[in-house]
């Protein structure tokens, strides 16, 4: 399942199922549709199994399940969560809160901030490596015997 922001509070879900589910038909049923089971059939995907992109509110989470080949339902293997059922089982869920929080706004000064310390990261990543080469190099060029056993040595 693939979750992303949508516009005007809106989440996009991509529903995947699996092609080891072995159905001809695949549909997504939950409680944004009154568990419609004919409100939503998936399509078939390339490597065979099935997928569906919807468009939810965000900011709250939805039970729901497939309904494969319009009699056996199965849950998401990829769901949020679990919850019991009326019917002795589990739905899946798919929560959507975090999709309805803002998003802080990134400014110029913060922008040129991350990109200064970021060079100055790399920076100093080179310098520590282009020391360590150095050090190891003159260790070899103070005695040369033991550059060579380190280089004739076997793995275990």
């Amino acid at each position: 399942m693939i979750k992303s922001r949508g516009s005007d509070g809106r989440s996009l879900v991509t529903f995947v199922l699996d092609p080891g589910v072995e159905a001809v038909r695949a549909s997504v049923c939950g409680e944004w549709d009154g568990w419609a089971t004919e409100a939503h059939p998936m399509e078939r995907a390339a490597g065979g199994g099935f997928q569906l992109t919807v468009e939810l509110p965000a900011g709250r989470s939805y039970r729901f399940r497939y309904l494969l080949d319009g009699e056996r339902w199965e849950n998401d293997w990829a769901a949020d969560a679990y919850v019991p059922n009326g019917f002795g089982g589990e739905d899946s869920l798919v929560d959507l809160t975090a999709l309805a929080e803002g998003v802080p706004a990134v400014t110029g000064a913060t922008k040129a901030t991350r990109s200064a310390g970021a060079k100055a990261a790399s920076k100093k990543a080179s310098a520590t490596k282009a020391s360590t080469t150095a050090k190891s190099a003159g260790k070899a060029a103070k005695d040369p015997s033991k550059a060579a056993k380190k280089s004739t040595k076997k793995a275990p």
